[in-house]
Protein backbone atom coordinates (compact mmCIF):
# COMPACT_ATOMS: atom_id res chain seq x y z
CA UNK A 1 0.00 0.00 0.00
CA UNK A 2 1.44 3.36 -1.09
CA UNK A 3 1.41 6.18 1.43
CA UNK A 4 0.94 9.68 0.07
CA UNK A 5 0.20 13.27 0.95
CA UNK A 6 -2.22 15.47 -0.99
CA UNK A 7 -1.97 19.25 -0.67
CA UNK A 8 -5.11 21.14 -1.60
CA UNK A 9 -7.16 18.12 -0.56
CA UNK A 10 -10.20 20.27 0.18
CA UNK A 11 -10.26 21.74 -3.34
CA UNK A 12 -12.00 20.63 -6.53
CA UNK A 13 -9.21 18.51 -8.01
CA UNK A 14 -7.80 17.51 -4.62
CA UNK A 15 -11.13 16.07 -3.47
CA UNK A 16 -11.49 14.07 -6.68
CA UNK A 17 -7.91 12.81 -6.35
CA UNK A 18 -8.44 11.69 -2.75
CA UNK A 19 -11.58 9.77 -3.69
CA UNK A 20 -9.71 7.95 -6.47
CA UNK A 21 -6.74 7.18 -4.21
CA UNK A 22 -9.03 5.71 -1.54
CA UNK A 23 -10.75 3.53 -4.17
CA UNK A 24 -7.44 1.86 -5.05
CA UNK A 25 -6.41 1.41 -1.42
CA UNK A 26 -3.68 4.01 -0.97
CA UNK A 27 -2.89 5.33 2.51
CA UNK A 28 -3.77 9.01 2.19
CA UNK A 29 -2.92 12.09 4.21
CA UNK A 30 -4.35 15.48 3.25
CA UNK A 31 -3.11 18.83 4.49
CA UNK A 32 -5.78 21.54 4.55
CA UNK A 33 -6.20 24.99 6.04
CA UNK A 34 -8.02 25.13 9.42
CA UNK A 35 -11.04 26.86 7.87
CA UNK A 36 -11.29 24.53 4.85
CA UNK A 37 -14.50 22.87 3.73
CA UNK A 38 -13.80 19.15 4.26
CA UNK A 39 -17.43 18.07 3.85
CA UNK A 40 -16.66 15.81 0.89
CA UNK A 41 -13.58 14.05 2.30
CA UNK A 42 -14.22 13.92 6.06
CA UNK A 43 -15.99 10.56 5.95
CA UNK A 44 -13.19 8.88 3.98
CA UNK A 45 -10.55 6.66 5.67
CA UNK A 46 -7.80 9.28 5.41
CA UNK A 47 -5.72 11.36 7.80
CA UNK A 48 -6.58 15.06 7.69
CA UNK A 49 -3.84 17.42 8.83
CA UNK A 50 -4.53 21.08 9.48
CA UNK A 51 -1.69 23.34 8.50
CA UNK A 52 -0.27 26.03 6.24
CA UNK A 53 1.49 24.82 3.10
CA UNK A 54 3.63 27.97 3.15
CA UNK A 55 4.96 26.99 6.58
CA UNK A 56 8.05 24.80 6.30
CA UNK A 57 7.48 23.06 9.60
CA UNK A 58 3.87 22.20 8.75
CA UNK A 59 4.91 20.71 5.41
CA UNK A 60 7.87 18.83 6.85
CA UNK A 61 5.62 17.26 9.48
CA UNK A 62 2.99 16.39 6.87
CA UNK A 63 5.31 14.57 4.45
CA UNK A 64 6.84 12.28 7.10
CA UNK A 65 6.46 8.64 6.11
CA UNK A 66 5.16 9.39 2.61
CA UNK A 67 6.48 7.81 -0.57
CA UNK A 68 4.55 10.14 -2.91
CA UNK A 69 3.43 13.75 -2.55
CA UNK A 70 0.72 15.20 -4.79
CA UNK A 71 1.07 18.98 -4.70
CA UNK A 72 -2.36 19.97 -5.97
CA UNK A 73 -2.88 23.19 -3.99
CA UNK A 74 -2.77 26.47 -5.87
CA UNK A 75 -4.25 29.95 -5.80
CA UNK A 76 -6.48 30.65 -8.81
CA UNK A 77 -7.65 34.10 -7.70
CA UNK A 78 -7.85 37.00 -10.13
CA UNK A 79 -8.49 39.60 -7.44
CA UNK A 80 -5.57 42.03 -7.37
CA UNK A 81 -5.91 42.29 -3.59
CA UNK A 82 -4.80 38.62 -3.38
CA UNK A 83 -1.90 38.75 -5.85
CA UNK A 84 0.78 38.94 -3.15
CA UNK A 85 -0.61 35.83 -1.47
CA UNK A 86 -1.02 34.18 -4.86
CA UNK A 87 2.64 34.77 -5.63
CA UNK A 88 3.65 33.02 -2.40
CA UNK A 89 1.35 30.02 -2.92
CA UNK A 90 2.08 29.48 -6.60
CA UNK A 91 5.72 30.56 -6.80
CA UNK A 92 7.38 29.89 -3.44
CA UNK A 93 5.44 26.97 -1.96
CA UNK A 94 6.41 24.36 -4.62
CA UNK A 95 10.09 24.79 -3.66
CA UNK A 96 9.25 24.59 0.05
CA UNK A 97 7.46 21.30 -0.59
CA UNK A 98 10.33 19.93 -2.69
CA UNK A 99 12.82 20.71 0.06
CA UNK A 100 10.60 19.03 2.65
CA UNK A 101 10.32 15.98 0.39
CA UNK A 102 14.09 15.71 -0.01
CA UNK A 103 14.63 16.12 3.71
CA UNK A 104 12.18 13.31 4.46
CA UNK A 105 13.27 11.02 1.60
CA UNK A 106 10.01 11.18 -0.36
CA UNK A 107 10.45 9.32 -3.67
CA UNK A 108 8.24 11.31 -6.00
CA UNK A 109 6.52 14.68 -6.17
CA UNK A 110 3.63 15.08 -8.61
CA UNK A 111 3.07 18.78 -9.17
CA UNK A 112 -0.20 20.17 -10.50
CA UNK A 113 0.57 23.01 -12.87
CA UNK A 114 -1.79 24.33 -15.58
CA UNK A 115 -1.75 24.45 -19.36
CA UNK A 116 -1.69 28.22 -18.93
CA UNK A 117 1.90 27.97 -17.67
CA UNK A 118 2.94 26.82 -21.16
CA UNK A 119 1.50 29.73 -23.13
CA UNK A 120 -0.69 29.01 -26.15
CA UNK A 121 -0.32 28.34 -29.87
CA UNK A 122 -2.30 31.01 -31.77
CA UNK A 123 -2.41 28.89 -34.93
CA UNK A 124 -3.07 25.43 -33.54
CA UNK A 125 -2.46 23.13 -30.60
CA UNK A 126 0.28 23.67 -28.03
CA UNK A 127 2.23 20.68 -26.73
CA UNK A 128 4.51 20.31 -23.72
CA UNK A 129 7.34 21.51 -25.98
CA UNK A 130 5.63 24.77 -26.92
CA UNK A 131 8.39 27.27 -26.20
CA UNK A 132 6.76 30.68 -26.40
CA UNK A 133 5.10 31.93 -23.23
CA UNK A 134 2.78 34.50 -24.81
CA UNK A 135 0.71 35.20 -21.70
CA UNK A 136 3.57 37.41 -20.48
CA UNK A 137 2.64 41.10 -20.20
CA UNK A 138 -1.06 40.15 -20.31
CA UNK A 139 -1.42 40.82 -16.58
CA UNK A 140 -2.64 37.25 -16.15
CA UNK A 141 -1.18 36.77 -12.70
CA UNK A 142 -2.33 33.18 -12.19
CA UNK A 143 -0.45 31.88 -15.24
CA UNK A 144 2.60 34.05 -14.52
CA UNK A 145 2.94 32.77 -10.95
CA UNK A 146 2.29 29.12 -11.82
CA UNK A 147 4.94 29.26 -14.54
CA UNK A 148 7.49 30.89 -12.25
CA UNK A 149 6.85 28.36 -9.48
CA UNK A 150 7.22 25.43 -11.87
CA UNK A 151 10.52 26.75 -13.26
CA UNK A 152 11.89 26.92 -9.70
CA UNK A 153 10.51 23.51 -8.78
CA UNK A 154 11.87 21.49 -11.70
CA UNK A 155 15.44 22.35 -10.62
CA UNK A 156 14.93 19.97 -7.69
CA UNK A 157 14.36 16.99 -9.98
CA UNK A 158 17.15 14.51 -9.25
CA UNK A 159 17.86 11.02 -7.97
CA UNK A 160 16.87 12.32 -4.53
CA UNK A 161 13.44 13.50 -5.66
CA UNK A 162 11.69 12.60 -8.91
CA UNK A 163 9.40 15.41 -10.03
CA UNK A 164 6.61 15.03 -12.59
CA UNK A 165 4.38 17.84 -13.82
CA UNK A 166 0.69 17.59 -14.75
CA UNK A 167 -0.79 20.38 -16.89
CA UNK A 168 -4.60 20.25 -16.53
CA UNK A 169 -6.90 22.13 -18.86
CA UNK A 170 -10.20 23.66 -17.72
CA UNK A 171 -11.75 21.04 -15.45
CA UNK A 172 -15.44 20.16 -15.20
CA UNK A 173 -17.03 17.36 -13.18
CA UNK A 174 -18.19 16.18 -9.74
CA UNK A 175 -17.23 17.62 -6.34
CA UNK A 176 -17.16 21.16 -7.74
CA UNK A 177 -18.26 22.66 -4.43
CA UNK A 178 -15.77 25.50 -4.97
CA UNK A 179 -17.79 26.33 -8.10
CA UNK A 180 -14.98 26.42 -10.66
CA UNK A 181 -17.60 26.09 -13.38
CA UNK A 182 -20.54 25.68 -11.04
CA UNK A 183 -21.08 29.42 -10.99
CA UNK A 184 -21.54 29.31 -14.76
CA UNK A 185 -24.22 26.63 -14.42
CA UNK A 186 -26.00 28.67 -11.75
CA UNK A 187 -25.83 31.94 -13.66
CA UNK A 188 -27.10 30.39 -16.89
CA UNK A 189 -29.95 28.74 -15.01
CA UNK A 190 -30.94 32.04 -13.39
CA UNK A 191 -30.64 33.99 -16.65
CA UNK A 192 -27.80 36.23 -15.44
CA UNK A 193 -25.58 35.58 -18.46
CA UNK A 194 -26.37 37.04 -21.87
CA UNK A 195 -23.07 36.48 -23.66
CA UNK A 196 -19.86 34.48 -23.86
CA UNK A 197 -16.20 35.51 -24.17
CA UNK A 198 -14.78 35.39 -27.69
CA UNK A 199 -12.10 32.82 -26.93
CA UNK A 200 -12.00 29.13 -26.18
CA UNK A 201 -10.27 26.61 -23.96
CA UNK A 202 -9.38 22.94 -23.63
CA UNK A 203 -11.90 21.24 -21.33
CA UNK A 204 -11.26 18.06 -19.38
CA UNK A 205 -13.06 15.78 -16.94
CA UNK A 206 -11.71 16.30 -13.42
CA UNK A 207 -11.87 12.59 -12.58
CA UNK A 208 -9.61 11.74 -15.52
CA UNK A 209 -7.15 14.44 -14.45
CA UNK A 210 -7.11 12.90 -10.96
CA UNK A 211 -6.44 9.43 -12.40
CA UNK A 212 -3.64 10.88 -14.53
CA UNK A 213 -1.96 12.12 -11.34
CA UNK A 214 -2.03 8.60 -9.92
CA UNK A 215 -0.69 7.08 -13.14
CA UNK A 216 2.05 9.71 -13.25
CA UNK A 217 3.04 8.70 -9.72
CA UNK A 218 3.53 5.08 -10.75
CA UNK A 219 4.73 5.30 -14.36
CA UNK A 220 5.51 8.92 -15.26
CA UNK A 221 9.02 9.84 -16.38
CA UNK A 222 10.92 12.04 -13.90
CA UNK A 223 11.45 15.58 -15.13
CA UNK A 224 8.66 15.27 -17.70
CA UNK A 225 5.36 17.11 -17.97
CA UNK A 226 2.01 15.83 -19.27
CA UNK A 227 -0.81 17.93 -20.69
CA UNK A 228 -4.15 16.61 -19.43
CA UNK A 229 -6.54 18.77 -21.40
CA UNK A 230 -9.10 17.51 -23.87
CA UNK A 231 -11.86 18.87 -26.03
CA UNK A 232 -10.90 22.21 -27.56
CA UNK A 233 -14.02 24.34 -27.97
CA UNK A 234 -15.08 27.96 -27.76
CA UNK A 235 -16.73 29.36 -24.65
CA UNK A 236 -19.74 30.09 -26.82
CA UNK A 237 -20.10 26.39 -27.66
CA UNK A 238 -19.61 25.43 -24.01
CA UNK A 239 -22.30 27.90 -22.90
CA UNK A 240 -24.61 26.47 -25.56
CA UNK A 241 -24.17 22.92 -24.29
CA UNK A 242 -24.67 23.91 -20.64
CA UNK A 243 -27.78 25.91 -21.60
CA UNK A 244 -29.15 22.89 -23.45
CA UNK A 245 -28.60 20.68 -20.39
CA UNK A 246 -30.36 23.20 -18.16
CA UNK A 247 -33.13 23.71 -20.75
CA UNK A 248 -32.41 27.43 -20.78
CA UNK A 249 -32.01 29.89 -23.62
CA UNK A 250 -28.46 30.01 -24.91
CA UNK A 251 -26.71 33.40 -24.34
CA UNK A 252 -25.78 34.13 -27.96
CA UNK A 253 -23.93 37.45 -27.64
CA UNK A 254 -20.14 37.21 -28.10
CA UNK A 255 -18.16 39.75 -26.07
CA UNK A 256 -15.46 41.37 -28.20
CA UNK A 257 -12.11 41.51 -26.46
CA UNK A 258 -12.13 45.30 -25.97
CA UNK A 259 -15.53 45.17 -24.25
CA UNK A 260 -14.64 42.25 -21.96
CA UNK A 261 -11.33 43.88 -20.96
CA UNK A 262 -13.13 47.16 -20.28
CA UNK A 263 -15.60 45.30 -18.10
CA UNK A 264 -12.64 43.71 -16.31
CA UNK A 265 -11.21 47.12 -15.46
CA UNK A 266 -14.61 48.29 -14.20
CA UNK A 267 -14.99 45.19 -12.03
CA UNK A 268 -11.46 45.61 -10.69
CA UNK A 269 -12.12 49.25 -9.76
CA UNK A 270 -15.46 48.46 -8.12
CA UNK A 271 -13.87 45.71 -6.02
CA UNK A 272 -11.69 48.34 -4.33
CA UNK A 273 -14.83 49.96 -2.92
CA UNK A 274 -17.12 46.95 -2.47
CA UNK A 275 -14.58 44.67 -0.79
CA UNK A 276 -15.87 41.82 -2.97
CA UNK A 277 -13.85 39.88 -5.50
CA UNK A 278 -14.43 41.00 -9.11
CA UNK A 279 -16.28 38.68 -11.46
CA UNK A 280 -13.39 39.11 -13.88
CA UNK A 281 -10.23 41.23 -14.07
CA UNK A 282 -8.45 42.65 -17.16
CA UNK A 283 -5.87 39.86 -17.31
CA UNK A 284 -8.51 37.14 -17.12
CA UNK A 285 -10.59 39.01 -19.72
CA UNK A 286 -7.64 39.03 -22.13
CA UNK A 287 -7.05 35.33 -21.48
CA UNK A 288 -10.68 34.43 -22.16
CA UNK A 289 -10.59 36.35 -25.44
CA UNK A 290 -8.07 34.00 -27.07
CA UNK A 291 -8.37 30.36 -28.17
CA UNK A 292 -5.93 28.46 -25.94
CA UNK A 293 -6.03 24.88 -27.21
CA UNK A 294 -3.79 21.95 -26.31
CA UNK A 295 -2.67 18.49 -27.38
CA UNK A 296 -2.94 15.70 -24.77
CA UNK A 297 -1.36 12.97 -26.94
CA UNK A 298 1.66 12.47 -24.68
CA UNK A 299 -0.47 11.89 -21.57
CA UNK A 300 -2.79 9.57 -23.49
CA UNK A 301 0.16 7.46 -24.65
CA UNK A 302 2.26 7.41 -21.49
CA UNK A 303 -0.06 7.67 -18.49
CA UNK A 304 -3.36 6.39 -19.93
CA UNK A 305 -5.07 9.74 -19.79
CA UNK A 306 -8.62 9.67 -21.15
CA UNK A 307 -10.39 12.49 -22.99
CA UNK A 308 -14.09 12.69 -22.19
CA UNK A 309 -16.69 14.41 -24.41
CA UNK A 310 -17.79 17.78 -23.07
CA UNK A 311 -21.40 16.56 -22.95
CA UNK A 312 -20.37 13.83 -20.49
CA UNK A 313 -18.43 16.30 -18.31
CA UNK A 314 -21.45 18.58 -18.19
CA UNK A 315 -23.77 15.67 -17.34
CA UNK A 316 -21.53 14.46 -14.51
CA UNK A 317 -21.17 17.96 -13.07
CA UNK A 318 -24.92 18.62 -13.40
CA UNK A 319 -25.83 15.34 -11.70
CA UNK A 320 -23.50 16.12 -8.80
CA UNK A 321 -24.97 19.64 -8.39
CA UNK A 322 -28.48 18.16 -8.36
CA UNK A 323 -27.60 15.36 -5.92
CA UNK A 324 -26.06 17.89 -3.55
CA UNK A 325 -28.88 20.42 -3.82
CA UNK A 326 -26.97 23.14 -5.63
CA UNK A 327 -29.30 22.93 -8.66
CA UNK A 328 -32.94 21.89 -8.89
CA UNK A 329 -33.56 19.39 -11.69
Amino acid sequence: MMKCLVTGGSGFLGTNLIHELVKIGWNVKAIVRPNSNIEYIKSLPIEIIYGDIANRKDIENAVVGCEIVFHVAGDTSFWKKNFKKQHVINTEVPSIIAEACIKNKVKRLIHTSTVDALGYNPTGLATERWGYYNFANMDYNYADTKREGEKKLIKYNSKDLEIIIIYPGSMIGPYDFTFQYGRLFFDIQSGKIFGAPAGGASFCHVTQVALAHINAATRGIPGEGYICAGTNITYSKLFEQISSKLKKENPKFIFPKWLLVTYGYIEQALSCFSGRAPEIDPGNARYMSIKAWYDSSKAIKNIDYQIVPVENMINDAYNWYVENNFIKA
